[in-house]
């Protein structure tokens, strides 16, 4: 089969590589390219060293399954790129998304069939309506979710988003579904119009009322607008941290707003189990709000072409498609 290859920094390539031979094969019809995927192609990864395969944002049509799986060929399917084990101590905490003991699909997506084993069927693959796209934003919402909840969000919550990439667009349509009000701050002109023409508030950094929002989301990997936005917050609010930094990076705290205003400091990893069923749910029901993230598609063979345009910052999300 054909496969876009991760070959090395800067380097992608079309290959053909085997098929899969496992129990249960889904044929990929379209696969989103997310910000682990750009950091590997402009950086490297430890965990995915050349060549690899990236893309774990996918959906397709069931090509092979066992009998007695719940599926049949032709089935339209997402499938979760992980799933936690619901067994360990960390699991028992309802903390799935830390869980030590994921199981996971074995390879990326970026290509025209994946092969999951038997086990995997019943605790990652989830039968969806029809064949769209839209369905490759499941796994970037759950871990949405899962930042959502760190919020504890009230009825009289204010939310406030910084930076207006896929994920802090994702952030900002899932407050406006939840009836919660929301601003986005983003330097980028057309980003802030994109945004804008959704019906949500935007402003530039540096227009931001001290005070006003009580559940404020990070969503851009600067490590000095954390306490940045911390000192911005309202008094009990919460500050997520949402995107990643490096480990040895440390984040300065204004301790004057931690004591005295009460203000958290909260991160958020992943999404678990339950986040990505109900990131189902919600796509289903909001589809034609949430398939405004999606702005380019390209087929496999373009892939290098989409990566270039999704660094320049043109993009919310693109999907690949064999």
């Amino acid at each position: 089969m054909k496969a876009l290859v991760y070959t090395g920094i800067g380097q992608l390539a079309m290959q053909d590589v085997p098929d899969p031979t496992s129990d249960f094969v889904v044929r990929v019809l379209g696969c989103g390219i997310c910000g682990t995927d750009l950091k590997t192609y402009q950086k490297g990864h430890h965990l995915f060293p050349p060549p690899a395969i990236l893309g774990h944002e996918f959906y397709g049509l069931v090509e092979k399954a066992p009998e007695g799986c719940g599926y049949t060929i032709g089935d339209a399917v997402v499938v979760a790129p992980y799933a936690e084990c619901g067994a360990c101590e960390v699991c028992q905490r309802d903390a799935g998304s830390l869980c030590a003991h994921k199981h996971y699909v074995e390879d990326g997506a970026f290509c025209e069939r994946v092969g999951l084993s038997a086990g995997y069927i019943e605790r990652g693959v989830f039968p969806v309506k029809d064949k769209d796209d839209v369905y490759t934003l499941v796994e970037p919402l759950a871990c949405v979710l899962n930042g959502i909840e760190q919020l504890t969000l009230k009825p009289t919550s204010k939310g406030l988003v910084v930076g207006a990439g896929p994920m802090g667009a994702l952030f900002a349509l899932l407050f406006s579904t939840k009836g919660i009000p929301v601003t986005v701050v983003e330097p980028s002109a057309p980003r802030r119009q994109r945004i804008a023409s959704w019906g949500i508030e935007t402003c530039e950094p540096g227009h931001v009322k001290k005070g006003l929002y009580d559940a404020v989301v990070v969503a851009v990997n600067k490590k000095e607008l954390v306490g940045e936005y911390i000192g911005l917050a309202a008094d009990a609010g919460t500050v997520l941290m949402f995107s990643g930094l490096a480990r040895d990076e440390v984040v300065p705290v204004e301790a004057y707003s931690i004591h005295y205003r009460q203000v958290s400091l909260k991160g958020s990893f992943g999404y678990a189990m339950r986040h990505f069923k109900e990131a189902l749910s919600m796509i289903d029901a909001h589809r034609e709000a949430f398939s405004k993230i999606i702005t380019h598609r390209y087929p496999l063979e373009r892939g290098k072409e989409a990566f270039d345009l999704l660094a320049s910052g043109e993009a919310l999300k693109i999907v690949l498609k064999p």
